[in-house]
């Protein structure tokens, strides 16, 4: 009996692994960029920037991409949200927005972006008791947005290479409440989380049109942000991608009633086209160190005293 059920154990367990390669392959393009940017990031090793994408319960300094710090400075630092675009992918560290923005304005930055996350990860990092043991106080919170990142709140994260950011929440009677997977395991499957963001897109494709949970997800962090950091100022930066989406003016205007100061950084670069090639990086995906040298001199000048 025992010889039976291990031998039916092992079956199973040789299934999920064809279906997980199949699964795999059929993304093999989309997956080979990553390896790339993985790779080119890793490649500028040094001790302060890591760049492991791996299962962790809890957020380590390990997987931040240095901060740039001044220790002589008399101004306070800012603090750094975002994504693949904030983090600086496939920039080298001098080429990064928080090296470059740390330089302009004499400030040290923070660095809390990752790639692959959204509002969500700014959101669930706030709240996070610990934050002001590790930062006590900042003069401004920046996060990075881009389009995408109203989609991915709905979204597993269904890249074979990153496990860690499953961070999924629902409004449920008007508060955020935090989706927790029944069985953790099965969520690190990559055919999984293909199989569950297919019926998502499908259930939650007229909320996602409606804004509530992003709306929702940024009024609560700039409430929880003025808990703990009562003097710093909310930015959040508008970023282009080549997608060309963006947040509708009533989003907009909702974000900027509650006090959070929205940049549209495609306005503040108007004097050049941001969606021509050359300020891309070949993955038709990140922005280039030319495109955040047009906008940060101008943003810091405009929003950072």
């Amino acid at each position: 009996m025992l010889k039976k059920f291990i031998i039916n154990l092992l079956l199973i367990f040789i299934v999920i692994a064809a279906i997980e390669v199949c699964a795999f392959n059929k993304t093999k393009e989309e997956n080979d960029i990553f390896k790339q940017q993985v790779k080119k990031l890793a490649s500028n090793n040094a001790d302060s920037f890591k760049t492991e994408y791996k299962i962790l319960d809890d957020f380590s300094p390990s997987i931040w991409r240095n901060s740039f710090y001044k220790p002589n400075s008399n101004k306070k630092p800012f603090l750094w949200f975002g994504c693949s675009f904030a983090e600086g992918a496939g920039l080298e560290d001098k080429e990064t927005p928080c090296y470059k923005l740390s330089k302009i304005t004499g400030r040290s930055c923070i660095n809390r972006s990752k790639g692959a996350t959204g509002t969500q990860f700014v959101y669930s990092q706030l709240k996070d008791d610990n934050i002001t043991n590790e930062i006590p106080d900042v003069d401004y919170i920046i996060y990075t947005f881009i389009w995408d990142h109203t989609r991915r709140l709905y979204l597993y994260q269904v890249n074979p290479l990153i496990y860690m950011f499953n961070i999924r929440y629902k409004l449920q009677n008007g508060k955020l409440k935090e989706i927790k997977p029944i069985f953790k395991p099965l969520y690190s499957l990559y055919f999984v989380k293909r199989i569950l963001n297919r019926k998502i897109t499908e259930e939650t494709f007229q909320e996602r049109k409606d804004y509530n949970l992003f709306n929702a997800m940024l009024q609560e962090s700039f409430k929880i942000s003025k808990e703990k950091y009562p003097n710093a100022k909310f930015i959040m930066i508008e970023f282009p991608e080549l997608s060309k989406m963006k947040l509708p003016e009533n989003e907009v205007n909702k974000l900027e009633e509650i006090g959070i100061t929205v940049v549209d950084a495609e306005k503040l670069m108007d004097d050049i086209d941001v969606y021509n090639k050359k300020y891309w990086l070949s993955d038709d995906i990140h922005p280039t160190s030319e495109l955040w040298d047009k906008f940060l001199p101008k943003f810091a000048e405009l929003y950072m005293n």
